[in-house]
């Protein structure tokens, strides 16, 4: 093959392995960096609009650096969040999608690490060695910061609220979107934000002033360690060159302006009067001083990065004309010096442009022409709040100004304010969320000249009022009932009334009424009853606009009720080393378990059993009966005390044991008169042994088992009258042997007590001796005590048997 086909052969394949490479990518899902999520917590998507996660999710980066987030993998839950992104956990937690670059105050930089979580630590958040100091800023990205600091927002040098640590999101105009605390507001104007008089986060322009230095935040990348600080001279002279390109381009622009106008008074055969009438100097200095007011304050401002000014779109001065499109209309057309003033003004479209000319305009005249200045504007979800001025320095302003909210898809003014000279501040209401308005303010002045009244209209830059998300986080659940916080992340006006909608899994839904704390940013706990146990619930908040819009918010993820109180199942049995075990599955939504306790009675007759515990754990009590018969017949009861976790007040469960409980020792403890122990066989023994003897000897036992009796003792395994004789007989220096016996598997190892306690009384038993014994070949345990006459009617006793480990097993009584 010739080097030439080689050549085009693999310049062929290569695109083709590429396109391979995606679509195998793209099929595969290929997942890296994959997360966990250690807890609850909210994000913003990659559309900026808040998205809750819960733990466990998986936070991942696809194939093709997409950042997302999947509750599973059983379905297509992914949503895609900002690439470079803080993920706000519960606990008061932050997470980064990567390693971003932190600035503290010195103007030094170091890594985060990314998809770990920085815990916080009083002012600060920190992971292992990696620290965000107090007053630190992050950099996520270009024109994104997050400010680890409090700090008081200031838009257009007006002071607008407190915020606490923000996340910062700046457009190339210098606009800023503001998250912080779960809450979002979006500001159209120069913002910068003071944390105190020293420090002050210049968020427009990216430049954070400590005292003296300068940082410029947005020289940071992400891998620069270096500290980078502007000097005040540096910025200084900067400014100074801006502000004298800014004059060469406005004074060629109206060389231009005055070209064009000569050309069409030549072309009309018109003569422009040459007394034309000078402002004075005093009144330049006024016009300029006017120019440059609300642009600065306390120093809080500075140059903006993007443009010296505030672009805010186009405009024109028109006569009674209602113009929503921001196109120019033919109208009648008032001048104030002749028509070449008014045709001027029409001719220019950019607002930045009018403001120019006017004050141009009005260095030439006597009176000057009132001059709109847009502050800032603050859209909403359902409305916008606007900042103005006038700079009005002869009074020309008559009238009120009108100020209207125009729906660009639609064409159509949704709402108009009218606004006194006075007047600072408008809020235009009925808009939608997520919908792209602009304003138009017109008014009039009156310069006294004998054309009389004229009129204004300025159209503002376009804006996006804010989306609106629901935040829901379930705080407790029973079989029955859910209390679920439910929250805004941005404030909506206007509205009628707000209400969640409770949709169960089948399909069937129900309202509940929320309050005012819902709209105004607080949040609501609602209380939500009557559920079904164990069913799948969701919620979404529905609210209801005045103008008669109604919004539907995003739901809640599916939230399961509890199971109602139930017992899966009870059983009690024997085990293998002879303890009584009791063994339940409970479980209740409603109620708190307290403690567990199990009653046993004698199936015979009824009497109750006692027993101690051997040890207990949930949903597993073993116990040892107490009880001197070597087998028997019980039943038992489970008895469940517990805790209404509504209304705090006891109640007490009761489930019987449906079969009843065999239980065998097959142990023994016997007591026998140790053999060849009798008095000595002569006469006089014999003698006193006769009838007689025998009859009292038996009234005294008969005496001594009265005795007995009355002092609440009872033999269910009497001797015979044979045994008592042999008692009898006995001689006081007589021993007795104590014989254990039980039956086990071959090779185990037991421990031995022998216990006992004073005849016909309730002391508690003591142990006396201690044996530790194994079974032999046969599996069989036999063990023998000797004890004296004395011992033994002064004394009761039984054998309690241990494992080996020191574990009770069973009590073994004498017979």
């Amino acid at each position: 093959m010739k080097p030439t086909w080689k050549i085009g052969i693999i310049v062929a394949a290569v695109p083709l392995i590429i396109i391979a490479v995606i679509l195998w990518g793209s099929y595969k899902e290929a997942r890296f960096d994959l997360v966990s999520l250690p807890d609850n917590g909210v994000v913003l998507n990659n559309e900026q609009e808040t998205l809750q996660f819960q733990k466990g999710n998986t936070l991942y980066r696809s194939w093709n650096s997409d950042q997302l987030i999947a509750k599973n993998d059983k379905e297509d839950t992914r949503n895609q969040i900002m690439k470079s992104a803080i993920l706000y956990l519960d606990k008061e937690a932050l997470m980064f999608t990567e390693n971003v670059p932190v600035i503290d105050t010195n103007g030094v930089s170091s890594k985060l690490k990314g998809n770990k979580v920085y815990e916080s630590k009083g002012s600060t958040y920190q992971y292992n060695k990696s620290e965000i100091n107090e007053k630190s800023v992050v950099k996520l990205a270009n024109r994104q910061y997050f400010l680890n600091a409090d700090a008081t927002l200031y838009l257009g040098g007006e002071k607008i609220k407190e915020v606490s640590k923000p996340l910062l999101l700046i457009d190339k105009t210098g606009s800023v979107t503001i998250y912080e605390n779960k809450k979002k507001s979006r500001y159209l104007g120069h913002m910068t934000l003071k944390i105190n008089d020293d420090t002050v986060l210049d968020a427009s322009s990216e430049i954070y002033t400590i005292g003296d230095r300068k940082i410029d935040l947005a020289s940071f990348g992400g891998t620069d360690n270096e500290k980078l600080v502007v000097k005040e001279d540096e910025q200084k002279d900067k400014k100074e060159a801006e502000k004298k390109k800014e004059e060469e381009k406005q004074k060629e622009l109206a060389e231009k302006e005055a070209e064009k106008n000569n050309e069409t008074k030549e072309a009309n055969g018109s003569n422009e009067s040459n007394d034309t009438k000078v402002a004075s100097k005093d009144n330049e200095s006024e016009n300029d001083s006017n120019k440059t007011s609300g642009e600065q304050s306390s120093g809080l401002n500075a140059t903006k990065k993007y443009g010296d000014d505030l672009n805010v779109g186009k405009g024109s001065t028109e006569a009674g004309t209602n113009n929503t499109s921001g196109n120019k209309n033919s109208g009648s057309k008032g001048n104030t010096n002749g028509t070449a003033t008014q045709e001027d003004l029409d001719k220019i479209d950019d607002y930045e442009a009018v403001l120019r000319k006017l004050d141009e305009l009005n260095k030439k005249l006597e009176r000057n022409i009132p001059v709109l200045r847009i502050g800032y504007i603050s859209p909403n979800v359902t409305s916008t709040k606007v900042s103005y001025s006038y700079a009005d320095p002869n009074n020309t302003l008559i009238g009120v100004t009108k100020i209207s909210a125009v729906d660009e898809k639609t064409g159509k003014t949704v709402n108009t304010q009218y606004v006194s000279a006075v007047d600072t501040e408008a809020l235009l209401t009925d808009l939608s969320p997520n919908g792209k308005y602009h304003l138009e303010f017109t008014y009039q002045y009156d310069l006294g000249t004998d054309k009389g009244i004229q009129e204004v209209k300025i159209q503002s830059d376009s804006f996006t009022t804010q989306s609106v998300s629901a935040i829901y986080q379930m705080q407790s659940v029973t079989s029955t009932t859910m209390k679920l916080n439910v929250a805004l992340d941005a404030q909506i006006d206007n509205v009628k009334r707000a209400r969640v909608k409770v949709t169960k899994a089948d399909g069937d839904s129900f309202y509940m009424n929320a309050s005012a704390n819902l709209i105004n940013g607080n949040g609501e706990l609602i209380n939500v009853t009557g559920l079904d146990p164990s069913t799948a619930y969701h919620f979404q908040i529905v609210i209801d606009m005045k103008n008669g819009e109604t919004i539907e918010l995003n739901s809640s993820e599916n939230y399961y009720t509890m199971q109602a109180t139930v017992l899966k199942s009870l059983k009690a049995s024997q085990s293998a080393d002879k303890v009584l075990q009791v063994q339940y599955d409970w479980s209740s939504a409603d109620y708190t378990l307290n403690q567990a306790t199990i009653e046993l009675k004698d199936e015979n007759d009824q009497t109750k059993v006692d027993y101690q515990v051997v040890n207990q754990e949930k949903g597993n009590i073993r116990l040892v009966p107490v009880t001197k018969d070597e087998s028997l017949n019980m039943e038992a009861k489970l008895v469940l005390e517990t805790t209404n976790n509504e209304t705090k007040e006891s109640k007490t469960f009761e489930y019987p044991v449906k079969q009843d409980i065999q239980y065998n020792k097959n142990a023994t403890l016997t007591i026998n008169l140790t053999p060849f122990q009798t008095e000595e066989n002569n006469t006089k023994q014999a003698e006193e042994s006769n009838t007689k003897a025998t009859e009292e000897d038996n009234a005294k036992q008969t005496e001594e088992v009265d005795s007995n009796t009355v002092a609440g003792q009872e033999t269910k395994n009497t001797n015979s009258i044979t045994t008592k004789v042999e008692d009898v007989l006995a001689p006081q220096n007589a021993t007795y042997d104590m014989t254990f016996s039980m039956q086990r598997k071959t090779g185990e190892t037991y421990q031995l007590a022998f216990e006992r306690r004073a005849v016909g009384t309730e002391d508690n038993w003591s142990t006396w001796t201690t044996q530790k014994i194994a079974t032999d070949e046969n599996g069989q345990i036999k063990h023998t005590e000797t004890i004296s006459k004395l011992a033994k009617e002064s004394f009761d006793y039984r054998i309690a048997v241990y494992d080996a480990n020191g574990i009770l097993q069973l009590y073994v009584y004498q017979e």
